[in-house]
């Protein structure tokens, strides 16, 4: 039996998943993050700071201790959207390397929604479905009918970016909220085919996030099956915009994303609305599994930590 371990670098936070391989399959036994917001440390000219690196580099070596704590043969390095379009990416990478021994491998967009989609592809039975996986600073859109890594669709944009484009306090206010919805309406009309589905797999630790708060606010029993209907989800938004209500269903069930759960509340919203979307699955699933995937399936190279190895 053989174990991995993934950390992703995004631009909003360094996330964790460790796997077992047994009988040819992956058993997710443990998942972890921790939030980095670096737009305050990214200078004028797109470069990372010193202060930056540092900051990366020190919540890296936490989760490769835990890594390691859980015994893994192998440690894989990936960056979402850490290292895109940032100009000193040679920098970074090399600093991370010499000072965690870890290698990170650059993934463009549309690499990123076909890992998505690829952990997910079991959903592909599912009778016009696409995946949603609405991140910090990117939008992930992928049509389960169309398994090409060329027809992902990666948009420019994540609740991070919402939030500080519109968003002035803790939580939008009702016009700020329709700010919201006019852009992402707007960045769907331009860059996405506006058709008809049925349902939606969400993906990413947002979407899970808003589960959590849907599961509580519906008493929803725990399930393997992860489901919510567009109309109770609707119902719930408007309980998010509502500031006696809202506060305390945010921080009972996922305090670590009260300055973000209800932009992507109101970007999911929109997005469904635009694809006529009525069930919706959460699935678990996201990139870190689907990169595990294609790389037991060699699909995907990379260079792993050797449990034992440091810089």
């Amino acid at each position: 039996m053989k174990k991995y371990a993934v950390i992703d670098f995004s631009r909003t936070s360094l996330s964790l998943l460790v796997a077992n391989e047994e009988l040819n399959r992956l058993e997710i036994i443990f998942k972890t993050y921790r939030p980095v917001l670096i737009g305050d440390m990214v200078s004028k000219k797109e470069k990372l700071t010193e202060k930056g690196i540092n900051k990366i580099i020190s919540e890296a070596l936490e989760l490769i201790d835990s890594a390691r704590s859980l015994e893994v043969d192998e440690i894989y390095g990936i960056s979402t959207t850490l290292l895109r379009n940032i100009q000193n990416e040679a920098e970074v990478t090399s600093a991370i390397k010499e000072k965690t021994g870890l290698s990170v491998l650059s993934l463009s967009g549309k690499e990123e929604a076909y890992a998505a989609w690829y952990a997910n592809e079991k959903y592909k039975m599912l009778d016009k479905a696409v995946l949603f996986d609405i991140g910090g600073t990117s939008t992930e859109i992928c049509d389960f009918s169309r398994p090409y890594e060329s027809d992902m669709i990666s948009l420019d944009f994540g609740t991070s970016t919402i939030r500080n484009a519109f968003v002035k306090d803790v939580y939008p206010t009702k016009s700020e909220e329709e700010e919201i919805k006019s852009f992402v309406k707007g960045m769907l009309k331009e860059h996405v085919e506006k058709k008809d589905m049925e349902n939606a797999v969400l993906s990413g630790s947002n979407m899970n996030a808003l589960y959590k708060i849907y599961q509580d606010y519906y008493d929803v029993p725990k399930s393997h099956e992860r489901l919510m209907q567009y109309k109770k989800l609707k119902k719930l938004i408007k309980v998010l915009m509502n500031d006696k209500q809202r506060s305390s269903l945010i921080i009972k069930n996922v305090p670590e994303k009260v300055h973000l759960i209800v932009p992507s509340a109101i970007c999911l919203k929109v997005m469904l609305k635009y694809f006529n979307i009525g069930n919706i699955t959460v699935s678990s699933y996201g990139v870190k599994e689907g990169f595990l995937k294609l790389l037991r399936k060699g699909d995907v190279k990379a260079e792993p930590l050797v449990i034992g190895e440091r810089g």
